[in-house]
């Protein structure tokens, strides 16, 4: 093979080498292991800074708030039904 050849053929190999470095990698697979690993670092991290309790602290203010509404919800509409009642019978 002469040089030009060889030459010519180290750069089609070079751009084949370049072509299939750059495709897309397949995604992270973790084992049964790591992702318990992981589970555990992230429930720690959120603990250690009192996010859980903080958080929970959240859901409960929501859910008195939530409760509330609803309940006014509820003695509107009795409180409708019981006028309607009222009007209904007094005549």
């Amino acid at each position: 093979m002469n040089h030009k050849g060889t030459k010519v053929a180290m750069g089609l190999m070079l751009l084949l080498v370049l072509l299939v470095s750059c495709g897309e990698k397949p995604p992270l697979r973790l084992t049964t292991i790591q992702r318990d690993q992981v589970d555990t670092l992230y429930l720690r991290a959120i603990n250690k800074g009192g996010l859980a309790a903080e958080m929970d602290s959240l859901c409960q203010a929501k859910r008195e708030i939530e409760i509330k509404i609803l309940i006014d919800s509820m003695l509107q509409v009795r409180r409708a039904e019981e006028q309607a009642l009222r009007d209904k019978y007094s005549k």
